[in-house]
């Protein structure tokens, strides 16, 4: 890393960051019957970011050009490429840290110290657990991951952590007769313990076996539930909107200590969390050297702080916090009204609202209409709705789960959403 920085300040750049990041992976492929193939991967690269500044008529401006490095490639083509890059670029300028304390946080699991041997765990676990005549394994993959990533920067900042990742794709099918309908599902976690991958096997068997009798749901307005698994993907556009970028734009529709949402029932506490023990993003300190930390974002529904990255927070004058990380939700309220009828979504085939407007329609993969305790499994059809309107009536259950990047309530319910089926 001396040598690549030597050649970086050789060629005149004010700045840099260099990210190595030296990764081992196992890959496994399983089919119903055998292991497909197996793989070890060995990597070595180098995440690269120069900075040229230039005088502006406003004062100083910031060109910034960013690259992977490999070792065996020519280092010089690409710090030439980049000189010329950031000779074009003229953006505000912004600094980079310039002292930082990693926190003491939980990212590697210790079993992940032998890949293989927790391949061949994982892939006696899902044999042993798909042995059904009626729903089987169609397939599977397993990724191990641990990688030794050190940054280094101009400023003087040269820091390095150890992380491990877990990631497990399984396709199941159910048979009757011969009809079969498959349902696949993805886990990615820190921690094996986390994984619970014996549990959600058996939950996955059984909504794979009711996608035999799946209806399509009728259109009209509902009660939707919806999973911990997706709250992250759902309450992007708050996200978005209380960060630095979204501010700078002049885009956020949040203003600090006032409501995030006018005339909602439920109020709640909103936070960025870069220590949650095992948390996706869970991280001593990010790219930028931002040590982890926890920040409320909305408190009680009152918006309180904008998340930025160093580039952001100089350009707002606030405290950098990095980007956004682990979401942690704390209601005030756990209380559900009692409801007759609602509809359980346990996959969308794609949930992603509109980060700017909110706007969300999200068609139904697989889940339950439920009816006074009967639950009807559906298919296709969606949901619609704006978040924002919809957090004016947001429920959440009193129960607490953890899923890789989110803590807080197992599940939450939006009133009255617009369905689209039948």
């Amino acid at each position: 890393m001396k040598k690549i920085a030597d050649r970086i300040d050789a060629h005149g750049f004010t700045d840099f960051k260099i990210i190595e990041i030296r990764s081992n992976e196992t890959q496994l492929y399983l089919l119903r019957d055998r292991i497909e193939s197996k793989r070890n991967i060995e990597s070595h690269s180098y995440d690269i970011t120069v900075y040229a500044d230039h005088a502006g008529a406003d004062g100083t401006l910031r060109g910034e050009y960013n690259f992977e490095y490999k070792p065996d490639t020519d280092l010089q083509f690409y710090l030439e490429q980049a000189k010329f890059a950031c000779s074009m670029i003229k953006n505000r300028y912004y600094g980079l840290i310039q002292k930082t304390k990693p926190s003491n946080v939980q990212i590697l699991d210790p079993k992940l110290e032998n890949l293989d041997e927790v391949g061949t765990q994982l892939t006696e676990s899902i044999y042993q657990s798909t042995r059904d005549a009626s729903v089987y394994l169609s397939g599977a993959e397993i990724y191990l991951k641990k990688s030794e990533i050190t940054l280094k920067t101009s400023t003087g900042i040269e820091l390095s952590k150890i992380k491990g990742l877990i990631s497990v794709e399984i396709t199941l099918i159910a048979r009757r007769g011969k009809e079969e309908q498959e349902l696949n599902f993805h886990l990615r976690r820190r921690s094996i313990e986390d994984l619970r991958l014996q549990q959600r096997i058996e939950e996955y068997k059984e909504h794979t076996l009711k996608t035999l009798d799946v209806q399509v749901p009728r259109s009209g307005k509902a009660n939707v539930v919806f999973n911990a698994s997706d709250v992250y993907a759902l309450l992007h556009p708050l996200i978005f909107h209380s960060s630095g970028k979204a501010m700078d734009q002049g885009i956020s529709r949040f203003r600090v200590n006032e409501r995030i949402v006018e005339q909602a029932t439920n109020d709640f506490t909103l936070k960025t969390s870069g220590i949650l023990p095992f948390g996706l993003y869970t991280d001593p300190f990010d790219d930028d050297g931002i040590s982890g930390q926890e920040h409320t974002i909305i408190d009680r529904g009152i918006f309180k702080k904008y998340w930025a990255t160093k580039r952001y927070a100089d350009y707002l004058n606030v405290e950098p916090t990095g980007s956004f990380k682990n979401l942690i939700i704390e209601p005030v309220s756990n209380e559900i009204s009692s409801t007759d009828s609602y509809y359980d979504i346990v996959q969308f085939s794609d949930l992603s609202p509109d980060p700017i407007t909110g706007d969300l329609v999200a068609e139904i993969r697989f889940g339950y209409q439920v009816k006074n305790g009967k639950k009807i499994p559906i298919k296709g059809g969606s949901i619609g709705c704006n978040v924002f309107e919809a957090l004016k009536n947001i429920q959440f259950s009193d129960n607490h789960t953890f899923e890789g990047l989110y803590s807080g309530p197992t599940f939450m319910v939006l009133r009255d959403l617009s369905i689209s089926g039948q």
